[in-house]
């Protein structure tokens, strides 16, 4: 999932306990609190409960020298970023790790690591995740109600027959499942009865030019097909 920096992030002060009580074995006591601190400094959450990681503190977390990082940012197609989320900075670990020529090294980003898991699996990210969710739900329910009002409409969208509103669903174009950011988009959708969506369904559409090759194939209604791309590019 793509996800824009907040403008709102959220301290994760309160995890300072739980981050300093995680056992770090035999690490050196000193670089071990240093990590510990970067997390405390660099790391916050968003409204979605995404990890947000500072990259002032990432060569403390990734253990690797300062001048290095933006290098590493530049892997992942991040440079110059001055946040990354969690899913990117473990990717950036994984790699890292891969190449550590030593044991401890890798033990110091493993548990760099484990701190990760502990702010991300933690009852405050879980409530915030839990929220949005909820949030989320509710906004996509009104979707339907939404563009029929907008637009007044009276038939389905794709075949002309008549739209059985008690029934009729709010079919996304390009899929949730891979275009996550697009799901509260009004015109991200078009209002189609159910048997419709079913086949939608069925055929496994995920995006506007394979719903334009079902519209063809059925001779269905394709003239909301160019209106999206100018929407959508």
């Amino acid at each position: 999932m793509k996800y824009e920096l907040s403008t709102h992030l959220v301290s994760i002060e309160e995890l300072k306990n739980d981050i300093s009580a995680e056992d770090y074995g035999e690490l050196n006591d000193t670089w071990a609190t240093s990590i510990q601190n970067a997390w405390l400094k660099g790391a916050n959450l968003d409204r979605h409960g995404i990890v947000w990681i500072s990259s002032k503190y990432l060569h403390t977390l990734l253990r690797v020298k300062k001048d290095l990082v933006n290098y590493h940012l530049a892997t992942i197609g991040r440079a110059g970023a001055d946040y990354i989320t969690g899913t990117e900075f473990i990717g950036l670990l994984s790699n890292i790790f891969d190449s550590a020529t030593t044991f401890r090294r890798r033990d110091y980003i493993r548990y760099s690591e484990k701190l990760y898991i502990l702010i991300r699996d933690s009852d405050k990210a879980e409530v915030m995740r839990a929220r949005y969710y909820e949030d989320l739900t509710d906004k996509k329910n009104k979707l339907k109600v939404q563009r029929i009002k907008k637009y007044k409409i009276k038939v389905d969208e794709l075949t002309g027959t008549n739209l059985k509103t008690q029934t009729a669903e709010f079919s996304h174009i390009r899929s949730v499942a891979i275009y996550p950011d697009l799901q509260l988009e009004l015109d991200n959708g078009l209002i189609v009865n159910k048997k419709t969506h079913e086949i939608i369904t069925e055929k496994g559409i995920q995006n506007e030019d394979d719903l334009y090759t079902l519209c063809l194939a059925k001779g269905w209604n394709t003239k909301w097909y160019n209106f999206y791309k100018q929407t959508f590019i």
